[in-house]
């Protein structure tokens, strides 16, 4: 590092964090190509954060808050590249903010010619993950960016080549469009062979087209990531995801074989494999599903892109019945079955709720008295097994 005294850079970096700035980190972009930087050999990573609480919520999708949140971080951006800028020229160096007024987006590659990220990695900032995303260990990818290429002699920060995802690939098994390809990145390596930026855009634009059509954002990947829910928990929030969705007539089959493989373990302990949830079939479900008197209500919870929860319930003379709580064995002790009771009590609140399960069921019985259920009832079902209500 070139220690120099021409340019203070942190009365620059005070001046833009007065303006609502998070980080701002000097960069050596003498390993970037010229052209690409416009020539100049330095670069300035300004970063603000993503509200956590927006950022939380994406697990149930893009909410006019988010898209608003958006908005409103893309218009500060620009206006601490300009401010950045204005103070360096000032100085007599110059400088080019990479801002939306000097920068436009190549709708075929769907990128800059220097992506705020790339300055980012050169100022030491974090890494590109396998969302194609800036990641920091601080906040994830709950972010933005923007930059200043410049003139200015400064000290730089070390730059990080390598990314720290490692065998972490929640963005991957989670992207609803298959869009990250589960390669860690690495300094010089393109974008495709890591990710596919079309299949993004896909899921980005069908994702908001509820909140506003035709806009390309989705978040999914940037709360789904370990580091993001690490700064998710820190700032003293439930992270969301999964979060209880309504299922679907074509959800039927997958919820069935899911539910006899949740069942198993209590058809083995009471040896009898007979029981409704293990005989059940996708027809019969789909009929209750189907039948409005009553209504079933069907909850299903999904992560890495397949159902690995459900809860289903009717309603009759203000008593809501609830049955078939199932998590996949590999998703337990997590809090997802309280999650889905939670949501279906939600959606019949102020009903009486009524459940049951096997009397053997030790587990299953302290899980309902903990969520605040009492046992008031013995009785056998057609099958032969004793159940507690």
């Amino acid at each position: 590092m070139i220690e120099n005294t021409q340019f203070d850079f942190r009365l620059l970096e005070q001046s833009l964090l007065d303006m609502g700035a998070w980080r701002v980190l000097p960069a050596d972009l003498s390993d970037v190509p010229e052209d690409i930087r416009l020539g100049m050999p330095r670069g300035i990573s300004i970063s603000v954060t993503v509200d956590l609480n927006i950022i939380n919520d994406l697990a149930v999708g893009v909410s006019p808050a988010y898209v608003d949140e958006y908005d409103r971080l893309n218009r500060l951006l620009d206006q601490l590249a300009d401010r950045a800028s204005e103070v360096i020229i000032s100085h007599g160096y110059r400088a080019i903010p990479l801002s939306r007024n000097h920068v436009k987006v190549e709708y075929m590659s769907h990128s800059t010619i220097l992506p705020h990220k790339t300055v980012a990695t050169r100022a030491g900032l974090g890494w590109i993950g396998k969302n194609a995303l800036l990641v920091t260990a601080d906040r994830g990818s709950a972010i933005r960016l923007t930059s200043v290429l410049t003139d200015a002699p400064f000290s730089c920060a070390e730059p990080i080549n390598e990314s720290d995802c490692g065998t972490c690939d929640s963005c991957v098994r989670n992207c609803p469009g298959q869009a990250p390809l589960g390669s860690n990145w690495s300094v010089n390596m393109s974008r495709e062979s890591f990710f596919d930026v079309l299949a993004c855009r896909k899921t980005c634009v069908e994702r908001t087209w509820k909140t506003k059509p035709g806009l390309s954002i989705c978040g999914l990947c940037i709360t789904v990531c370990p580091w993001t829910q690490k700064a998710i928990r820190e700032a003293g929030l439930t992270p969301r995801f999964p979060v209880p969705e309504f299922a679907s007539r074509g959800d039927i089959d997958e919820i069935i074989a899911l539910q006899r493989l949740c069942f198993m373990r209590e058809a083995e302990r009471i040896q009898n494999f007979s029981i409704a949830p293990m005989t059940q079939t996708s027809e019969a479900l789909r009929a209750d599903f189907e039948n409005p008197r009553p209504p079933l209500t069907l909850l299903k919870l999904v992560e890495d892109r397949r159902i690995i929860g459900s809860v289903r319930g009717f309603e009759r003379d203000g008593t809501l019945y609830i049955g078939r709580l199932i998590v996949h064995p590999d998703y337990q002790k997590r809090g997802y079955g309280e999650r889905l009771m939670t949501a279906i009590e939600k959606c019949h609140a102020g009903a009486r709720y009524e459940l049951f399960t096997g009397e053997k069921s030790v587990d299953n019985r302290r899980f309902y008295l903990n969520l605040g259920y009492r046992e008031f009832d013995v009785r056998e079902s057609k099958d032969g097994a004793k159940l507690i209500c």
